[in-house]
């Protein structure tokens, strides 16, 4: 039985779920046209802030700031449509500590353009080396699969709940390794998620691309495991597509969907009672190439999905 099943009878304040059902979304990319946004296609924006920073440099340390023109232009450009953030830098699961700055960011941000929710991959991306220094990866890595790192990590999720006042959201990741370190109680990547959300009153950004990415690396079936996350802590979902490369199907935000992605959204939508958005994603090198034609067939077809299977249709008199 899914946890989604176990836990359905919860309300949605208890699974700390609370957000506005927005639609369908995209990311802000200052490069693509200025009128993609003023379209009936996107129904709210996702920003990454660090992709608006400048860095400043005070006694020898770099700090980084936000740019209000960049900002401004960026709100401009939306037009007062709602704004959700993504991070990729704040590293939330690195044993020595998170990336404090990404924070300072967020700080900035929240009084000059109010987000309604942020999300962050479960995932590290630094560690301190044997000099005692803060040292980037260059690239998320997944935790370990341990009680420790669960508790890390919720403990964390608890503490940005309490910071922002708006809801919380881990990213399942997608990863290349096997053999991840874990307790005999947490079996794989659901199970982990699961403690985070549950122990920390967080919600989950559930990825389906990435789910399909480690199904497909790792050999698993993406429709199962879909059913074991607890679905209805997950606010937003995102889709979008990848290439092969080294031998394995990378999360490479460069192209279209794949067909099992979009059937994999078509079958997990339904089975998720809080979900207030979903968001096609890309990199915006690829977003410019693709052009604004293919990004809106394939928001096109995310608005097909969503009219269907939304929360507001699903439960509808």
């Amino acid at each position: 039985m899914s946890a989604a099943l176990i836990l359905s009878g919860q309300t949605r304040r208890q699974t700390g779920a609370i957000a506005p059902e927005l639609g369908v979304g995209f990311d802000y990319f200052p490069s693509l046209p200025a009128d993609m946004y003023d379209c009936h296609l996107i129904d709210f924006v996702e920003l990454t802030p660090e992709t608006l920073c400048s860095v400043q440099r005070t006694c020898g340390r770099t700090t980084p700031v936000l740019d209000r023109a960049q900002l401004d232009r960026a709100r401009t450009t939306c037009g007062g449509m709602p704004m959700v953030v993504h991070g990729v830098e704040l590293s939330i699961g690195s044993a020595h500590g998170w990336n404090t700055a990404y924070l300072s960011i967020l700080d900035q941000l929240q009084p000059l353009w109010p987000f309604l929710w942020h999300s962050e991959h479960l995932s590290f991306q630094t560690y301190v080396n044997v000099n005692g220094d803060v040292t980037p990866i260059g690239t998320p890595l997944p935790l370990p699969m341990t009680n420790e790192a669960g508790r890390l990590v919720a403990q964390r999720c608890a503490q940005l709940l309490k910071r922002y006042r708006v809801p919380f959201l881990l990213e399942n990741p997608a990863h290349y390794l096997t053999d991840l370190p874990s307790d005999s109680d947490i079996t794989d990547e659901c199970v982990l998620m699961n403690r985070v959300t549950c122990a920390s009153g967080c919600g989950q950004l559930l990825d389906l691309h990435n789910l399909y990415c480690n199904a497909v690396n790792h050999g698993f079936d993406p429709f199962e495991a879909v059913g074991r996350f607890a679905l209805e802590r997950v606010v937003e979902i995102h889709v979008a597509g990848g290439r092969w490369e080294g031998g394995y199907w990378t999360d490479a935000h460069d192209s279209a969907a794949p067909v099992p992605v979009w059937e994999l959204l078509e079958y997990t939508l339904p089975h998720c009672p809080n979900v207030a958005g979903v968001v096609f994603e890309l990199l915006e090198p690829h977003a410019v190439r693709m052009g604004a034609d293919e990004i809106a067939r394939n928001l096109e077809c995310v608005h097909e999905i969503w009219s269907r299977h939304a929360p507001s249709v699903r439960n509808a008199p």
